[in-house]
């Protein structure tokens, strides 16, 4: 149950990402909106480019973040699910005999 959470919130995480990515005035306005409820005219803010291009920063992070996140749980997962080696698999070099 909590791994199957743990996935959920990576993958929102990476969606959050591609749209903040993609659309960095768009996720900037829909904060606000959402955020702002305790001031008024909140829809007539603009953001400044440096915070655009920011925000587009972060939104790449967050993608490498989940996606990095996805692979290392299920790569956990992988081990975890495998019959553990009891050695016998490992050879042992050969002792060269000539000295």
């Amino acid at each position: 149950m909590l791994a199957t959470l743990r996935k959920l919130g990576y993958g929102w995480l990476v969606v959050q990402g591609l749209v903040t990515a993609l659309f960095p005035a768009k996720s900037i306005k829909l904060n606000v909106k959402l955020w702002g409820f305790p001031f008024e005219n909140t829809g007539e803010l603009e953001p400044k480019a440096w915070y655009v291009r920011a925000a587009r920063a972060g939104g790449v992070g967050m993608v490498v973040a989940g996606v990095t996140a996805l692979l290392l749980d299920e790569r956990a997962s992988d081990r975890e699910t495998a019959p553990p080696s009891d050695g016998s698999d490992v050879t042992a070099p050969e002792a060269d005999e000539t000295a």
